[in-house]
């Protein structure tokens, strides 16, 4: 299944560029499609770095798919903004 949403379709891109394959689906598995840690490291920077969130490279393992990847960071990214509103009301 492709992409349906813009941070979907980022994730998938970042997957792409890091396996040197495409299209990605997001019910792909990262290590089913030829990745392995030293890409997942790589993917997770790439990640970091776009998204500006705090990904360990232990959650790719947890969710090898673009889908559950995007959960994560979506969560991640709602965590974060919480966080921001709590420090503003204190």
């Amino acid at each position: 299944m492709p992409p349906g949403d813009e941070l979907e379709r980022q994730i998938a891109l970042i997957w792409q560029q890091v396996l040197g394959i495409e299209p990605i689906g997001i019910h792909d598995n990262f290590f089913e499609l030829g990745g392995h840690s030293l890409m997942g490291t790589q993917l997770v920077s790439r990640l970091r770095h776009a998204f500006q969130v705090n990904l360990p490279l232990a959650k790719l393992f947890e969710a090898p798919t673009v889908a559950k990847l995007t959960l994560l960071i979506k969560l991640s990214l709602v965590e974060e903004i919480e966080h921001m509103e709590e420090a503003r009301a204190s």
